[in-house]
Parts: C-alpha cells; structure tokens; sequence
C-alpha cells in the first residue's frame, strides 16, 4: 500500500524580534512594546529568507498567532508563494506567558502588512486578541497545544500542507504534546532558533510503515545560507 499523506504540517518560530534582540538596552518600553514587540531588521530578513527557502512548496493554508511578531513572519513567508494566500490568525497560538494586562493589537493592525489576514474559523472569536496570560497553568497549556493539534487534524485530512507559525516557549509544548510527552516529565527542552522550520507528517494510519505520526525536521534554519552576509 502507498504511503497516504493526510496532513503535512510546517510549524515555524517567529523572526528575531525587538525582545530577542534586547530591545537595543531600552528601558522605557510601552506596555505593547514589552509584550508584542514587532520584527527586527534581522527577523524580516530571517523571514524572507525562510519564505524564499520554501518556495518551491504550494502551501494550502497559513496559520498564525495574533501577536505582530508571529503574524508578520507569515506575511512574509507568504510573498513568496506562487498563489495568493490568507493569513489565519489563531488566538491559541500565541506565546506562553503573556501579560494579562495586554489586550493585543486589532487584526486592522495586522492587515497594514497583510492585507488578507483573517481570523480563522471556529478559533476564539470572543477573545479575538490575547486569550492567555500569566496565570496559564502548565495543563492549561497542554489543553491548548491539544486545541490547536486537534483543530488542525480535524480540517486537513487530504494531503494539504500547512504552515503555522508561532512562539518558542509554545511550539515547545505543541511539539511535544505530537510527540505524546507530558511537559513536566521530561527533563529536556527543545531549543527552537528564529524561524527555525520542524515539519510533522501525519499518515493515514497503517499506510506508513515507520509510523502515523513522523517528524521529518526539528528547528531546521538551511533558509540562514540565503541570509545577507
């Protein structure tokens, strides 16, 4: 029996950000400032260096969180696909630990750089901006790396490649959650690198020999060589 691909998912951290680069030893940030910081220089370049790295693959759909950071990685990966495509902004994507004071920016605002982002369907459009903040427990965190593994394989089961890009701390989580490993058990982390690319292959059960479920990278940064020198 040939191999049957249900979904082939591209999980992508975001560019260097402001925050990763220090915020250049700034101490009088606004709130917005310290909580979603926008791309640096270097972080559009990491993602359009990933977009053009990729653009030999026809993605199906984008995903993204609604933080300026997550979001404008995706828009710049998408510039490079030979189709026109929508950013889906995924509320549960979004960074662990976020100030609960912050309410996030408004998807006009992710729109500047992304005309065609909307929210996605059946994702929390209550809370359309920040739903998770610092007193997120761990299990709460688990819940939602669940969430959004159980949203994805619910509405892709026909092959189609998807690209999410999210954060470090809860790409973490969603890895290992695939991987089927309780967070607090293990005594390892996964260090994941600005827009570094982990690709998970989900096959129709029993199709595949080596598994279902098959990474095929974690934290792949190939893209770096087309980086400006």
């Amino acid at each position: 029996m040939e191999p049957i691909i249900e979904l082939d998912l591209y999980i992508i951290r975001h560019g260097e950000s402001l925050g990763n680069a220090g915020y250049g030893g700034r101490t009088d940030l606004t709130l917005k400032e310290s909580t979603d910081p926008v791309l640096t220089d270097k972080g559009i370049e990491q993602a359009d260096a990933a977009g053009r790295f990729l653009n030999s693959t026809q993605f199906d759909v984008f995903y993204s969180s609604a933080m300026l950071r997550a979001a404008r990685t995706a828009a710049e990966i998408i510039k490079h696909q030979s189709e026109e495509r929508t950013l889906n902004i995924m509320p549960e994507l979004c960074e662990v630990g976020i100030n609960p004071e912050y309410s996030g920016v408004e998807i006009d605002e992710i729109r500047e750089f992304c005309p065609n982002a909307k929210y996605a369907d059946g994702t929390d459009t209550e809370i359309t901006r920040m739903r998770y903040d610092t007193h997120e427990t761990n299990g709460k965190v688990t819940e939602r790396a669940h969430f959004v593994i159980d949203y994805l394989r619910n509405r892709h089961k026909n092959g189609e490649k998807v690209v999410i890009v999210s954060h470090a701390a809860f790409i973490t989580n969603l890895v290992l959650s695939i991987m089927e490993i309780d967070k607090s058990a293990p005594a390892f982390d996964i260090d994941y690198d600005n827009t570094g690319i982990t690709r998970v292959t989900y096959y129709k059960p029993g199709t595949y020999k080596w598994g279902n479920t098959v990474f095929r990278c974690i934290n792949d940064t190939s893209h770096y060589q087309l980086l400006k020198k």
